[in-house]
């Protein structure tokens, strides 16, 4: 059997096996970034009185915030007329200085005269290039490999005695 041709064969299948596994570790961190870009040009700003509940109550993460004052009225207020408590919930909203935008985990808070764009072109700033990311994964797949095939041939080489095949 000619040991070169199964040197190369064992590096293409380790190769594909390297790339696989690259691909599957940076896969997670790749996407969040892509993601966080997508989520950033339309943030979804909430007054810090419903940030603050809905960090006190995680249940309630999933409703807007139409349906969040219907869920309070329901679980907390129902003694009261609804009208009473839709003023004193709108009063509560309304003296709420801030708005507070949960982006990649975290909760960002913006004067509350700032505009949707504002707080988007801010959020931006943030952001690492997902692009970079990828390429800097990329060239982790690429390089290791083509490293070992060129210091692999190089030992091949030298193993041989310097020399090329005779016929």
């Amino acid at each position: 059997m000619n040991w070169r041709r199964w040197l190369l064969r064992s590096w293409v299948v380790g190769s594909i096996l390297f790339v696989l596994a690259v691909a599957f570790i940076g896969y997670s961190e790749i996407k969040a970034e892509f993601d966080a870009v997508a989520i950033a040009s339309k943030p979804k700003a909430t007054p810090l009185f419903l940030a603050k509940f809905r960090e006190q109550y995680p249940e309630y993460n999933d409703l807007n915030d139409a349906q969040l004052a219907d869920a309070v009225y329901k679980k907390f207020y129902s003694n009261i007329p609804r009208e009473e408590f839709e003023r004193s919930f709108a009063e509560k909203i309304a003296a709420s200085e801030t708005k507070v935008v949960q982006f990649q985990r975290q909760l960002h808070e913006f004067p509350a005269d700032f505009t949707d764009e504002e707080i988007a072109t801010a959020l931006k700033s943030t952001i690492t290039n997902p692009w970079a990311t990828l390429a800097i994964w990329a060239g982790i797949a690429l390089a290791v490999p083509l490293v070992v095939l060129i210091v692999g041939a190089s030992l091949a080489w030298a193993f041989s005695g310097f020399a090329a095949k005779r016929t």
